[in-house]
């Protein structure tokens, strides 16, 4: 009976998971805020396990997790190379992963696209946790140990991040200083140097500082060729702003949507944002929403004649 019982967490996990990617894809939401909302609803799904069935919630990490010794022989329980990037053990660890997630993911992801920011974030931490799995096989140390969180990921798009884009100020938490404005290579440099001790050190703590150093090293070697991706997306846009400049001349709403629409480069954002901009327009006359037309629905004004 354990069996049947214990997948039905799994199976509930999953089910979370792929509703709220839905949910996120259907509004609209960036891909590094689609993640925040992902990982948030998993860990919240699993935390009430615990406090209402703690066996089915640590068979389900146990599922879900990835482990050094399924590397013996490869199956599907490879799978876990991803669902593990979406599990957390704690509160503390989904909030802190999550809060530099979104700190470094929504400027990443404007400049690079959401396609390039989520292979990034895929391949470098499935390529961490596999590099350190395969380490720890090799050596036959650690086989059963359970991998879980997505801090491998952040700091692949953390080592992208900082090789294309050094000198761009993105409000960061340095420990517990939180700052405003801070060099992107100002920030990974923090980051970098603390992972870096703590594996000359050896520390053993139960943080996997060596896949966050495996995963920023693949992030770095992955962005030149997805930004080259970027680059030929730009040029594919096609799309004449001129009429939502008009708009705006007139409204005097939607400066930072403008912006973005400006910035973007992946059509599916450029949308988006579009989307937005109409959405908060008002007509100047009687504070009444328009039309995609930038036609009032109360006095009739069209505001691009």
């Amino acid at each position: 009976m354990s069996e049947p019982v214990s997948s039905i967490g799994t199976l509930i996990l999953i089910l979370i998971g792929v509703m709220v990617t839905y949910y996120c894809r259907r509004n609209g939401f960036m891909v590094s805020q689609s993640l925040v909302f992902i990982n948030f609803a998993v860990f919240a799904a699993w935390w009430i396990m615990v406090l209402l069935r703690r066996d089915i919630a640590i068979q389900s990490l146990n599922e879900l997790g990835f482990q050094p010794v399924f590397l013996q022989s490869p199956g599907l329980e490879l799978l876990t190379l991803i669902s593990s990037m979406f599990m957390h053990g704690y509160p503390m660890h989904v909030l802190m992963n999550m809060l530099i997630l979104i700190l470094l993911g929504v400027p990443f992801e404007d400049r690079i696209g959401s396609k390039s920011f989520l292979r990034i974030y895929l391949i470098s931490g499935f390529f961490g946790s596999l590099l350190t799995g395969s380490i720890s096989l090799s050596n036959g140390d650690g086989v059963d140990t359970i991998h879980i969180g997505a801090s491998g990921a952040v700091f692949g798009i953390m080592g992208a991040f900082v090789l294309l884009y050094p000198r761009l100020e993105i409000p960061m938490l340095l420990g517990p200083i939180f700052m405003h404005r801070v060099p992107v290579f100002l920030s990974t440099l923090v980051f970098v140097a603390m992972e870096t001790l703590y594996v000359a050190l050896g520390t053993i703590d139960g943080i996997g500082h060596g896949t966050h150093m495996a995963s920023f090293i693949a992030g770095v070697f992955l962005a030149p060729y997805y930004s080259k991706k970027t680059d030929d997306n730009e040029s594919s846009i096609d799309f004449d702003s001129s009429q939502l400049f008009k708009v705006f001349e007139k409204t005097k709403i939607g400066a930072h949507e403008l912006q973005m629409i400006e910035e973007s480069d992946e059509p599916e954002l450029v949308n988006a944002w579009v989307e937005t901009f109409w959405e908060i327009q008002k007509c100047p006359d009687c504070n009444t929403s328009l039309t995609p037309e930038a036609e009032c629905l109360d006095c009739g004004k069209n505001y691009l004649h």
